[in-house]
Order: C-alpha cells, then structure tokens, then sequence
C-alpha cells in the first residue's frame, strides 16, 4: 500500500547520539603581579598584560541517513537485507597512498559490489539484460549478498536511515587583549582560529547500493571548513 507511510517513520535527520559541546576562556598569568614577568613595568607591561585566551570545541556524532536503492514502489528506494550485515560497525579507515583522501566505511575489503540477480532474470533479447545496471552488496569474505534492490512493486525492508554517517570534530581558539588609552578610550586586539588542528572532516560515504563505490569516501567535507584558518581584528573603542 504505497499511501501507508508508517514504514518511513524514523528518526529525525538532525538526531545526534552524542553531541558534546564546551567553551570558556582564562586570563594568562602575564605581567605585573602574575607567574610570568611579575616585575614588569611601563610600556612592557601595558603590551604583555591583560591578554585572554578562550576555546570552543564541538564533538558530535554524525547524522542519521539512508542506504539508498532503485526505488521499485515509490521515492526513497531502500534495500531489501538478504544476509547478515551490521550497519552500525562503522568507522573511517583512510587509504594509505591514495590521490585523493580516499577512505573505507565499512571496513577495509568486507564489502564488495556486483551485479544484481534479478539482472538475471531480465530477458536476453536485444541485449536488454546486458543494459540492466542494478548492484547488489556482497560479503567479499564469503560471496553471500547482504544487501540487493527490491523487486519492482515492493519497498526494500531497510527502512530509512539506517546509517549513521562519520561524526564531526572541532577545536577553535580565540586570543584577545584590550589596551586602555585613556578613561573613555580602549584598543581591542583579537585574534580568532578555526580548525586549530587542522584536522580534515570527511565527507559522507556512498550509500547507494547501485554505485561501484558503495561504502567509500572520497574526499573531505566543504573546502571551506577543512582547514585552518586566522582572522585578526584591531578595534578602537571610544
């Protein structure tokens, strides 16, 4: 019954099982009176004292999303399981010598791709079952197939997303000191980090059971948040 959607419920995409977040800031004990260069005075001490340092450092595990199939019913095709797999044995294992950032999701060499059997089925002539493209998922240990497309008027039995894709990781910094000129005049120095270590966040794997690359990542997340990166502010407050 495609009008019943009592399959399709699931968790929320922004569902996260662990999301840890924190952030504060300190004053370095620099300057007169502090741990380091306690007997300064003058100039020097107005320039080394009053410097604040803070943090904020995200650590969230990914987002729920789905193993996506032909869809033989209507839209959102998932997979039929036929054989013993454990979607929830995850983990990034990055190709040592690779071009590009290529890793594996579910395991270096446990999975591989290959022809669906209901191509099988599909009649010989005119070629038309050398056009079928359908791919199946196999243990590449024992050949069973694990996962395959459902046959067309059903839905696949995976249900939706059922994959948790790769978490996320973040520290960013900041470092700030204000310069008193007068009584109604102050400098501000700030200088903020992102991606302090940085460390590259990968992208999500392929999950389509269809493509050759099922289970691979390939690449890193947006260009924009996968390096280091220093922005410097001088502000003058009157």
């Amino acid at each position: 019954n495609p009008t019943d959607r009592h399959p399709d419920y699931t968790v929320l995409g922004d569902t996260r099982t662990h999301d840890f977040r924190t952030n504060g800031s300190f004053a370095l004990p620099i300057g007169p009176n502090k741990l380091l260069f306690a007997n300064s005075s003058g100039v020097l001490a107005r320039i080394i004292e009053g410097w604040q340092a803070g943090w904020i450092v995200n650590i969230n595990s990914g987002a729920p999303t789905s193993v996506s199939a032909q869809s033989m019913l209507y839209a959102n095709g998932t997979p039929d399981i036929v054989g013993p797999i454990n979607l929830k044995a995850v983990g990034v294992q990055w190709v040592d010598g690779a071009a590009t950032p290529t890793a594996n999701y579910f395991g270096a060499g446990a999975l591989r791709s290959d022809d669906d059997p209901q191509c099988a089925s599909v009649t010989t002539a005119q070629g038309l079952n050398s056009a079928c493209t359908l791919n199946a998922v196999f243990d590449a240990n024992t050949g069973q197939i694990l996962l395959r497309n459902p046959l067309p008027g059903q839905r696949g039995t995976l249900g939706q997303r059922a994959v948790q894709a790769p978490g996320r990781w973040r520290f960013d910094a900041n470092l700030k000191k204000q310069i008193i000129v007068s009584e109604s005049k102050s400098i501000e120095f700030r200088m903020d980090l992102s991606n302090v270590f940085n460390h590259p966040e990968p992208a999500n794997p392929t999950l389509d059971i269809n493509s050759n690359n099922f289970g691979l990542i390939t690449g890193a997340a947006a260009k924009s948040t996968q390096h280091r990166q220093f922005q410097a502010q001088l502000r003058l407050n009157f």
